[in-house]
């Protein structure tokens, strides 16, 4: 065994050190405390480590939380990839812990690289997502799969098939807690990869649930069609699902947190013609004047929905002939948030143009 570099603590990491020396699976020894780890462990402790991460190991609970302290230190977490700790943990899934492990590794360039240059790994994670039995394990595979599809290297079809699984999760998953985390994954997806044309194919799914009793699950389908409304393709595909309808009826939702997104996405639909259409059928105009007189941020939303809408002249006569609406436009030119004064002066000088 090599040399251990011992710092103040000397003592105790070598009290350590000889623990892990007479560790041996057969016997139900105690590995050192996880206080001592980042003293007393090097490359070769990784093995130790290792040996107790088998599910019929009554050490593999405790194992994997010395995993997880030490991969706390950059380099310590490196060394771990390199030892083999993510093929290791890829046969541990079936424990919650396993996942707070990997959700480390997949934060960390080397080992997320190591991670999906595996077909294997991401395959057991795609498995346990899926259709794992325990709910704390479904929720950790997308956690970790959320930290995956942030990685530019991600292969084209690996992140087909991450959207093509968050679809169907979002959509058939029983638990909220899961369909929220599918759906952060596709929110992720859609962010940071270029994935438009395929994610756009979740807006049906997605669209149901904008109706859910979950307002948890509400707030992330909603906040996932904020995104897909970034594009022109995805505002027209959310017009042709429907979507404009239940995204007004978000606006008038108890949660700011719903109310904040859904204004964000109609502030995109409304760019489009065939979006100023469907926003005044499903009396959305009316909505977005309603929420002029809010407290919170979705002022800026709704001012900014309004601008877009009011170039179409009918909407705009309209809302102009109801009264006390110029005026209410008018008075927040005044407001004290320099944000709202600008957007209401802007949706002021829209809704008094004339041709």
């Amino acid at each position: 065994m090599p040399e251990v570099q011992l710092g103040r603590d000397a003592g105790a990491a070598l009290e350590a050190t000889r623990h892990l020396e007479a560790f041996e699976i057969k016997k139900d020894h105690k590995l050192p405390p996880v206080s001592l780890l980042p003293k007393a462990f090097g490359e070769w402790s990784f093995g130790e480590i290792s040996k107790v991460l088998d599910k019929e190991n009554k050490l593999r609970d405790q194992g994997l939380d010395m995993l997880f302290q030490i991969n706390k230190r950059p380099t310590d977490l490196i060394r771990a990839a390199k030892a083999g700790l993510i093929a290791r943990l890829r046969g541990n899934l079936d424990n919650p812990k396993s996942f707070a492990c990997l959700e480390q590794f997949a934060r960390q360039r080397y080992s997320r690289m190591e991670i999906t240059a595996s077909n294997e790994n991401m395959e057991a994670l795609f498995q346990v997502a899926a259709s794992g039995p325990e709910l704390k394990c479904r929720i950790g595979a997308f956690v970790c799969l959320t930290e995956l599809s942030r990685h530019p290297g991600l292969s084209k079809e690996h992140k087909s098939a991450i959207v093509t699984l968050c679809i169907s999760s979002s959509g058939k998953e029983a638990e909220p807690a899961a369909k929220v985390a599918a759906l952060k994954v596709l929110k992720t997806m859609i962010i940071r990869q270029n994935v438009n044309e395929q994610a756009e194919t979740c807006i049906p799914v997605v669209t149901e649930l904008l109706e859910h009793k979950d307002t948890t699950v509400r707030k992330a389908a909603v906040e996932t069609l904020q995104y897909v409304c970034v594009t022109p393709l995805g505002k027209a595909k959310c017009i042709e699902a429907g979507s404009v309808t239940k995204l007004c009826s978000n606006l008038k939702h108890d949660d700011k947190s719903v109310r904040l997104p859904a204004g964000a996405a109609l502030m995109g639909i409304a760019n489009l013609i065939a979006g100023k259409k469907a926003i005044a059928e499903a009396g959305g105009v009316g909505i977005l004047m309603e929420r002029l007189d809010d407290k919170d941020d979705i002022k800026n939303y709704a001012l900014q929905a309004l601008t877009n809408l009011f170039s179409n002249e009918t909407i705009r006569h309209q809302v102009k002939a109801t009264e006390g609406n110029v005026t209410k436009i008018r008075s927040l030119t005044k407001s004290q948030d320099p944000i709202i004064a600008y957007s209401a002066a802007l949706c002021l000088d829209k809704i008094l143009w004339e041709a």
